[in-house]
């Protein structure tokens, strides 16, 4: 039963990640946490090995659609990467109860505001921001590297909003199309998960077998649904996005809510 819940939450990751380019450890730390009672830091160290993995094999779909413009994000991915590490170091001043109720919020924006856009940049293409480019501003760039940077601490810290902040950097600041945008950030989100696992590890966070075998079922349904989205419009895409942002962010406060009626507090005040 336990190996079928594994392969279960592994599939839903796949899910998530291939359509959305989100990490799916905001799905994984969450499920896992929940069904296996994994004590947060070890569930965020684990599902950041899912990430490493599934994100790595999807990446080569979005490739080989030549919807992956790495040497155009080359700085942001170092940027996250490096901090990555560092916030990894800081993880274990996390609290064990819950995590951080506000992403939610941040996904049901995200999901309005993808929306919105992909369809305005269906009628209208906006042009990639490139580093070759001498011609393209200097805040651009230090904007990007700022905030990968952050983004890269926040993977590292909490484990969740790799892909996701990535891929708004990609989408706003760079200018990326949706579909470049996506690619580009499933695979930087990669390096930068690798980068929180190797600080996990140190810290005895991460438990390897159940994470290659959730890695195992979402690679499955990731590259399944990468190729899919490869195939839609931007309108398409950006529609489907939203919806899964949506759904996440509700899922994700009623799993807040379940862990804080759950809390002593909260028990004190049913007796």
């Amino acid at each position: 039963m336990e190996i079928f819940l594994i392969l279960l939450i592994g599939c839903f990751s796949g899910l998530v990640t291939g359509l959305t380019g989100a990490s799916g450890v905001m799905v994984l730390v969450p499920l896992i946490t929940i069904v296996f009672n994994f004590p947060i830091h070890e569930a965020i160290g684990t599902s950041l090995v899912v990430d490493v993995l599934t994100s790595l094999v999807i990446s080569v779909t979005y490739f080989k659609s030549h919807n992956i413009a790495i040497k155009s994000a080359a700085f942001v991915a170092l940027s996250s990467v490096a901090m990555a590490q560092i916030g990894a170091r800081f993880s274990d001043r996390i609290p064990e109860r819950g995590l951080d109720s506000g992403f939610s919020f941040v996904l049901i924006v995200l999901a309005l505001v993808i929306w919105q856009t992909g369809i305005r940049r269906d009628k209208v293409p906006a042009e990639p921001f490139n580093l070759s480019d001498h011609k393209s501003p200097l805040w651009r760039l230090a904007l990007s590297v700022l905030l990968a940077g952050a983004s890269g601490f926040m993977t590292g810290f909490i484990g969740a909003g790799g892909g996701t902040n990535i891929l708004l950097i990609l989408l706003f600041v760079n200018r990326f199309p949706m579909h470049q945008a996506l690619g580009t950030s499933i695979l930087i989100m990669s390096f930068t998960a690798l980068s929180g696992v190797i600080g996990h590890a140190s810290l005895g966070n991460v438990n390897l077998l159940t994470g290659i075998a959730l890695a195992f079922s979402a690679i499955i349904t990731g590259v399944y649904c990468a190729r899919f989205a490869s195939r839609i419009s931007e309108r398409s895409l950006s529609r489907l996005m939203g919806g899964v942002y949506l759904i996440l962010g509700m899922v994700m406060i009623i799993v807040h809510l379940r862990n804080s009626l759950d809390s002593p507090i909260f028990s004190i005040l049913h007796l």
